[in-house]
């Protein structure tokens, strides 16, 4: 009775969208149909409801210069999205990119994003052969499967996502001799620790100790006795923001020094809960405005036209990203065409506001991030120098 139940509300959800596109398919004379979901309801919900608005607003901005250029068509070609709320639920998202290929007939596919979609997704993909350029699904085992038709643009991958921290560390001075990693006991974060304790090793930092904690842990009171006791130079917190917000209460509460505090996910929700407490604090975020590249000008516009604030939408980039590997990669094949677009996209080097991205064979990408440092309450990406929007202060005046 319950799946009756909701397969029933599914159908009225389909029936009840306005976004039904009926595209023709490698048509010079209409518009080039886009298909996604975004998690506007559910609890991804947070992390993109706002992301509708910013999509159409995206497709605005391509369209004023007219659309994509399309040398077989010897015009730009303008774009359209056709947009459904896959409800945060996987079995959702897979019912509705079905609906986009067999009945809505979209040209391509872009999203979905985190990897709990990411997984049931691709398959349909795969099975209508249309090229699809996933967002934030940073798994590399859904890359593992032999598809030829899916790529990703999650923002940063685990390999990279401290890269120019530890480049950073190499520079400054003081160099920091020894780090503490403390770890979110969650399978990205727990990555991101294994990764990066043996970078740090490979660079003659000391791993001086590793704790991991419950997403449910509230007193970090013996947790911090070993950090303090440790002495280290470097504290990194290797979290998602929510979990940590006590722990960085505490630590400063319990008058923790070191010369950096560093968290792999500084964001706005941390900030908006730990007041001043991030004063001083080093992370990372993909990108940030004022930082110039390629396209960075077009993703300021949707972002500010949007309301979206990268500090407090930090996955934003990896979506606006997978639009624009989507749109490069029509160009690259210069056809509204699935199975050339796909020979584009294969292996391919797109632009992106944080530099170029590149893909192997399975379709997984290069990404990095920069490095950010809260300086008077606000965000300023701090390395690498040539793209710097202010000076780094160190060591931390705050954790000294």
């Amino acid at each position: 009775m319950r799946r009756k139940i909701r397969s029933l509300a599914l159908a009225s959800l389909l029936a009840l969208s306005t976004n039904f596109a009926s595209a023709k398919l490698n048509s010079c004379d209409e518009p080039i149909v886009l298909g996604t979901t975004i998690s506007e309801t559910g609890p991804f919900s947070t992390l993109a409801d706002r992301w509708r608005k910013m999509t159409e607003v995206f497709a605005e901005e391509i369209n004023k210069t007219g659309g994509v250029q399309v040398s077989t068509c010897k015009k730009r070609v303008p774009i359209k999205f056709v947009i459904y709320d896959d409800q945060s639920v996987p079995a959702t998202a897979v019912q509705l990119y079905e609906k986009m290929a067999t009945i809505d007939k979209v040209d391509f596919f872009v999203g979905p994003d985190w990897s709990s979609i990411g997984g049931p997704v691709p398959p349909v993909a795969e099975k209508h052969q249309i090229p699809i350029v996933m967002g934030n699904v940073a798994t590399p085992a859904l890359y593992d499967r032999g598809f030829k038709y899916v790529w990703g643009t999650p923002f940063p991958v685990v390999p990279r996502w401290s890269e120019r921290y530890f480049q950073m560390l190499e520079s400054v001075d003081p160099k920091p001799k020894s780090i503490f990693f403390v770890t979110h006991d969650n399978p990205v974060m727990k990555g991101i620790t294994a990764y990066w304790s043996k970078k740090a090793e490979d660079q003659g930092i000391k791993v001086v100790g590793t704790e991991t904690f419950s997403p449910e842990l509230k007193d970090f009171t013996s947790l911090i006795a070993k950090v303090r006791a440790s002495k280290a130079d470097i504290i990194y917190i290797s979290s998602f923001d929510n979990a940590s917000v006590p722990l960085v209460q505490q630590m400063r509460q319990l008058k923790v020094r070191a010369m950096d505090v560093h968290h792999t996910m500084l964001t706005g929700a941390l900030q908006r809960q730990v007041g001043k407490d991030i004063e001083g604090m080093t992370g990372e975020l993909s990108w940030y405005p004022g930082v110039k590249g390629d396209y960075s000008d077009l993703v300021e516009r949707v972002m500010q036209r949007s309301n979206i604030s990268m500090f407090d939408y930090i996955w934003t980039l990896g979506r606006l990203t997978a639009y624009l590997a989507m749109v490069q990669g029509i160009e690259k094949a210069g056809a509204i065409d699935r199975e050339k677009v796909k020979q584009a996209l294969y292996k391919a080097s797109i632009k992106s506001p944080a530099g170029d991205v590149t893909f192997d064979e399975r379709g997984f990408p290069n990404t990095g991030a920069f490095t950010i440092q809260m300086q008077n309450g606000k965000v300023n990406v701090v390395w690498p120098q040539n793209v710097a929007t202010a000076k780094l202060i160190w060591p931390s005046p705050s954790w000294r």
